[in-house]
């Protein structure tokens, strides 16, 4: 099983972090690709640009403490089984730290290294757009 821990900081704080990402149907905000989203019961399911769908079950989420976990249940990934956190958590000055972990099983065990680094790098594209959509809402806060 792979793991992936990847983090952002952003500029704003845990709060205001956690209202865009702590918003399971607005994932379309800030995901690259993700068209839309919507929330089934415990399950969101995002559509991609490319017509595809991607349906996550939340099987934990807790405002309180700012995280949620999810499975993957319908994924585009060459993967067996695919889960992951999301957390946010003060930083420096008033600022914010997103924390991501995610595991998972690669259907080709001899092509784990080429799917961690792909799945790192789509992590990463959205760690940073949700830094941008959270950048956004500050700026318009400011103005």
């Amino acid at each position: 099983m792979a793991h992936l821990q990847k983090t952002v900081s952003i500029d704003a704080p845990p709060d205001s972090v956690w209202a865009v990402l702590g918003d399971l149907a607005a994932t379309s905000e800030w995901l690259p690709g993700t068209v839309s989203a919507r929330m089934e019961g415990t399950v969101r399911v995002c559509r991609t640009a490319g017509g595809g769908e991607v349906r996550e079950e939340i099987t934990e989420y807790s405002a309180e403490d700012r995280r949620y976990r999810y499975r993957h249940l319908q994924t585009r990934l060459p993967v067996a089984r695919s889960t992951g956190t999301f957390s946010v958590e003060a930083g420096e000055g008033g600022g914010s730290v997103v924390v991501l972990d995610a595991e998972f099983d690669a259907l080709e065990p001899e092509r784990e290294t080429e799917i961690e680094r792909m799945f790192g790098d789509a992590l990463d594209q959205a760690l940073e757009s949700l830094r941008r959509r959270v950048d956004q809402d500050v700026t318009w806060q400011v103005a």
